[in-house]
């Protein structure tokens, strides 16, 4: 009995302990941040709500120094009420595990977290149930816009968001019913990069796809490998995975397209399948990429590091995460009510499962 009275009162100690550091947190005011960072207590509180248009770049940046420096977390509900906001952002994307989602989502954190927004994140699977779930959860902890990477059904869904709450759509459609929109030129990029590939004396194109009817993002990418084979007249096939997971189910098919005597590039249209694939064509390594060429999306970290490392088209998605976040506050702000949207370009990071090290080392000389 005494060791357990003994173990209760040190965890009333630290519980105390906690509580008393919460207090000294929550205790910093408005007044304690004017005070240090040497300005009026209106001029906080102007930076705090957002209403900082006449504001010196020096006045803010003293604002936010004594906000880091005192942890300074401000009263949501209080912005709340005074101002009609909830000061949070509804995220809907398809999944959220994967590279350029996660980019994605963390360029608009760091955009929120700059201007003192919060964002409830949900994941949809290209869902139209999920995603009007999703919608109406969301308006529920009333949100004060959205920002969605949409379903191709998602045009069914969106004017029930409401007029008083902003949308941004991050890869739409090529024509497009929403006001405000975010894209990659993925259509052009993989037009370039199968281009290169066919330069580079590959004769077969495999296209290795999940359900181009699934996204208009996975369609663009087949559109313009059509369209590059079509113009080019190179000897192709498209090969359908219905799971993107499975080695063992797409082996089989994968391996009739090895072929010696010929020079074949695999393109896979999504990062889970490139990952997929790559397990499979791995052990035919010292084949490439004379031989054997594989070519995806993303995951530039995992590219990297595999042996031999993988060729990726990779997007700007933090940029890109970072403008929709910056366009929907400016909507909300009212200082944007013209039709807006803006393609990023994506770069090809070309590594050893298309071109040697001693090739690529080569051309960096002869551009240097």
């Amino acid at each position: 009995m005494p060791q357990e009275s003994c173990l209760n009162s040190s965890d009333s100690v630290k519980t105390g302990m906690r509580e008393e550091v919460m207090r000294k947190k929550n205790s910093v005011t408005i007044a304690d941040i004017a005070k240090k960072a040497g300005v009026s207590r209106t001029t906080v509180s102007f930076y705090i709500n957002h209403k900082y248009e006449k504001m010196s770049s020096r006045t803010r940046a003293k604002i936010e120094e004594a906000i880091r420096e005192t942890d300074f977390v401000p009263n949501v509900l209080a912005r709340s009420l005074n101002n009609k906001q909830s000061f949070m952002i509804g995220v809907m994307v398809h999944a959220n595990t994967s590279w350029e989602m996660v980019q994605f989502m963390d360029g608009i954190e760091d955009c929120l977290k700059k201007n003192n927004y919060q964002m409830i994140v949900a994941t949809t699977g290209w869902d139209l149930d999920e995603e009007r779930q999703q919608i109406e959860k969301m308006k529920a902890q009333s949100v004060d816009g959205f920002i969605v990477n949409p379903s191709e059904s998602f045009d069914l869904l969106w004017k029930t968001i409401g007029e008083n709450r902003p949308l941004v759509v991050y890869d739409p459609p090529p024509v497009t019913p929403y006001r405000y929109w975010v894209r990659s030129n993925d259509y052009e990029a993989v037009y370039d990069a199968l281009e290169r590939m066919v330069t580079a004396g590959y004769d077969r194109l495999i296209l290795v796809t999940e359900d181009p009817s699934r996204h208009t993002t996975i369609a663009q990418r087949c559109l313009a490998f059509d369209h590059l084979v079509g113009i080019r007249h190179v000897r192709s096939k498209t090969i359908y995975v219905s799971d993107p997971c499975l080695p063992e189910k797409l082996e089989f098919e994968l391996l009739q397209h090895i072929r010696i005597e010929e020079k074949t590039c695999f393109f896979v249209t999504t990062t889970e399948l490139l990952k997929t694939v790559f397990l499979v064509l791995r052990r035919y390594h010292d084949l490439m990429p004379d031989r054997i060429g594989l070519i995806g999306f993303d995951s530039v970290e995992w590219a990297a590091m595999v042996t031999p490392g993988v060729t990726t088209i990779v997007h700007p998605a933090f940029e890109a995460g970072n403008h929709a976040a910056r366009l929907l506050l400016d909507v909300i702000a009212e200082k944007n009510e013209e039709v807006s949207g803006k393609i990023f370009e994506c770069a090809l990071h070309e590594l050893g499962s298309t071109i040697r090290t001693t090739d690529k080392k080569k051309k960096e000389g002869e551009g240097e």
